[in-house]
């Protein structure tokens, strides 16, 4: 079961229109071209074309299954001070000596650029049912990270 929020689940199903009924279109449009350019044996764009053809199909069935094995969650407002899914986490980064603000996602939402990490990332593994004030260790590829919860928010 895939997790995601409203707005990750619309990004999804925008980018499966664009490409079922935009880029699949023109793609189909190049096969008709090259087809009518002959031989279709030693034709390389048509060729080619038909290669597109059958990544983009595959990339389409690919997000329809994604789709059909989401579900879409909703921001709990608990009274719990409990890190999940969804929270907006600042911590204190005490081996690099940091301040830093994550929200958790799932893994499709997950952009560190816009501080949004997945719940299945070491981070967000680590920082998963963990209470305001804890201090902690975190495993991540680059070694162990000692931090320290400050705050938990559940509004973005």
């Amino acid at each position: 079961m895939n997790y995601l929020t409203e707005e990750g689940m619309k990004k999804i199903v925008e980018k499966l229109y664009n490409l079922k009924h935009i880029e699949r279109d023109a793609i189909l449009k190049r096969v008709t071209e090259a087809r009518k350019l002959g031989d279709l044996r030693e034709n390389g764009d048509y060729k080619a074309a038909r290669e597109d053809l059958t990544n983009i199909d595959i990339r389409i069935a690919e997000l329809e299954k994604y789709i059909a094995e989401s579900q879409i969650i909703k921001k709990v407002h608990s009274k719990k001070n409990v890190v999940r899914i969804l929270n907006t986490v600042r911590i204190k980064d005490h081996t690099r000596n940091k301040d830093l603000v994550y929200t958790l996602v799932s893994q499709a939402e997950a952009d560190p650029t816009e501080g949004k990490i997945s719940a299945d990332s070491p981070i967000g593994k680590g920082l998963l049912g963990r209470k305001t004030g804890e201090k902690f260790k975190i495993n991540i590829p680059m070694g162990e990270i000692e931090v320290e919860i400050i705050e938990i928010s559940s509004d973005n």
